[in-house]
């Protein structure tokens, strides 16, 4: 990876902050008696200790941009804002974003950089910097794809790649933008859950138009007869939105969206089709937050790029922020396109100028911009991902900047940085490059069949709650190695099964008759450059030691069944535990 310079309270809890915090709640109001000596009226003066942001008026849409603050917190608490030491005299507005981040609207006669440096200096604060408005930077059977409408599909070598992939597990992509609609026709399918910071509301809507363009570059539904395709094809790569404005995107919201995102397990890859030319902490912050998650970054470059354009040439962010792709714009013909940014903070190139996609009015549309050249880089991430899971996000990056096709100057340049990207290349590198693993799942007593496949070394089954393993599923996820695998059960009461293949059912799901053991090899002339290990959760026992291939495991003819299995598949002689008993003769 490059390095770039650059509400509620609880009575539990209401009787914790009275013992914890110091002051009442009004602990900045002076008390002041009625001048009359006899009076026995009370006169508070308007300032106000604020414990909440409830007790302060939302910040709204009208709101002062110049005078807001964000503010994240380094971690989860109800007495986050307590802790800010905040009054009326002050604040004039508050709103919480999320869990961890809120936003302040600041009085005009508060020194916003001074009350920043404060904040900042707080120990329950990770990060404080001004908001702001950041702008937006605007061959399956499909009939635009078919017809050359959409280019883009052809320019990068997807129509070599768009049904090359199958994969398991969902590859989530987050979309920061102005929201999607969730209706339309050739995103159907290709969806997971998301969040409206706008609304406040998981039901995501798009205004605007931009985030549903945005998201068709990257999962429309491929071989679907209707549309066109997004890069993913038909890999198992779906849409997280993220709605975080309408024509403006408030960093507040972005930051919140950041966290959300970097959190989730299922999201890979974040796609953010806008930016600035000012650097900015909270939002600097929140990237670090997603990258120390493992998290693919991508950005558009920006379109000011113009001769005539007073910020070309600047580094614009989120793109120029350590840890993120810079996506430049590329034309039909592969130049560079007039309005695309360029700086030494560009690492690769995408289609940009008149490129076709989805419209949020649920047809197509043709615009341009490096909003679009984004998400077709951040798509092809997803395939990546989707054919080699073991990608560490630097792996992602070096494989399309090194697959890259090289335009302008040779070498890395501040235009096209590596070049544009070739997805086919860089699939058939990782591809290459991958393992062998073992693919899995477990049919559980009174639930069913688990719905996605466990990979090497994850658990399968329900350890610990009492249902047993009643048949499995084993196959192997496999580049292209002439190597296969061969398994079969011990079932309580019937004894060993004849051996299965390659994903086969090997047990009786349904009978209530639980699994005891199992043996497990590799078949195929590849199979001597692999090591196979499996272990299994016996009921009552706990988890076995690692058998090597063709060793059984579990306690066959004793009456403990499976609750759970590992397995993996390593290359040959790499340094494995095998102590312990893999197969129990006498569980007495």
């Amino acid at each position: 990876m490059k390095s770039k310079t650059k509400h509620r309270l609880a009575l539990f809890g209401i009787v914790l902050s009275l013992l914890f915090v110091p002051s009442p709640i009004l602990a900045n109001a002076a008390v002041q008696t009625d001048d009359s000596p006899n009076s026995s009226k009370v006169r508070v003066q308007e300032q106000m200790t604020i414990n909440t942001l409830s007790e302060i008026p939302d910040v709204g849409s009208n709101g002062n941009i110049d005078q807001q603050v964000v503010i994240i917190y380094k971690n989860i608490s109800p007495f986050n804002v307590q802790s800010l030491s905040l009054s009326t005299n002050e604040i004039a507005s508050g709103e919480t974003v999320s869990d961890r981040v809120d936003v302040l609207e600041i009085k005009n006669d508060v020194d916003i950089d001074a009350f920043i440096k404060t904040m900042n200096e707080n120990p329950n604060v990770l990060v404080a910097d001004r908001n702001r408005v950041i702008r937006t930077f605007s061959l399956p059977d499909d009939p635009y794809v078919t017809d050359g409408k959409a280019w883009q599909f052809q320019s990068i070598g997807t129509d070599k790649t768009w049904d090359q992939v199958v994969n398991s597990e969902t590859i989530g992509v987050a979309v920061l933008d102005t929201g999607l609609n969730t209706n339309h026709p050739d995103l159907a399918g290709r969806i997971i859950s998301g969040y409206d910071y706008v609304t406040k509301s998981t039901e995501i809507t798009d205004q605007d138009g931009h985030g549903t363009m945005v998201s068709g570059f990257i999962a429309a539904t491929a071989n679907n007869g209707i549309g066109l395709s997004g890069v993913a094809g038909t890999a198992d790569v779906k849409i997280a939105p993220y709605r975080v404005g309408t024509k403006g995107l408030t960093v507040a919201n972005i930051c919140a969206a950041l966290i959300d995102a970097a959190d989730r397990s299922e999201i890979k890859v974040i796609n953010m089709s806008y930016g600035g030319y000012e650097y900015n902490n909270s939002e600097a912050a929140a990237i670090q937050y997603a990258k120390d998650r493992g998290k693919v970054l991508v950005a558009s470059a920006g379109n000011e790029g113009e001769p005539t354009d007073p910020e070309r040439g600047l580094p614009s962010y989120p793109a120029s922020y350590d840890g993120v792709i810079s996506v430049a714009a590329t034309t039909l013909s592969n130049n560079r396109a007039s309005f695309s940014q360029y700086n030494t903070m560009v690492d690769l190139a995408a289609p940009g100028e008149n490129v076709y996609t989805t419209s949020f009015t649920g047809g197509y549309t043709t615009d341009s911009g490096t909003s679009f050249s984004s998400p077709i880089v951040a798509g092809a991430c997803g395939v990546l991902l989707a054919a080699n899971s073991s990608l560490s996000a630097s792996d992602v990056e070096t494989v399309l900047t090194t697959t890259a096709l090289d335009l302008g100057d040779p070498g890395k340049d501040d235009y096209f940085g590596h070049g544009l990207i070739q997805l086919d290349q860089a699939l058939a590198k990782v591809t290459t490059d991958k393992p062998l693993a073992a693919l899995y799942k477990t049919h559980i007593q009174n639930i069913g069949w688990e719905p996605d496949f466990k990979r090497n070394g994850e658990t399968s089954g329900s350890s610990g709650f009492g249902y047993r393993l009643e048949a499995i599923k084993i196959d192997l996820d496999n580049p292209g190695y002439d190597v296969g695998v061969t398994y079969r059960t011990h079932i309580q009461d019937i004894g060993w099964q004849e051996w299965r293949y390659n994903g086969d059912l090997s047990g009786t799901s349904g009978e209530g008759r639980r699994l005891e053991a199992i043996q497990v090899k590799l078949t195929g002339a590849d199979a001597d450059q692999f090591d196979l290990y499996y272990r299994t959760h016996v009921q009552n026992l706990g988890w076995l030691g690692w058998a090597a291939a063709d060793e059984q495991s579990g306690t066959a003819g004793y009456g403990y069944r499976l609750e759970s299995i590992q397995i993996m598949v390593v290359p040959k002689g790499t340094p494995f535990d095998t102590s312990g008993d893999s197969f129990i003769t006498n569980p007495s």
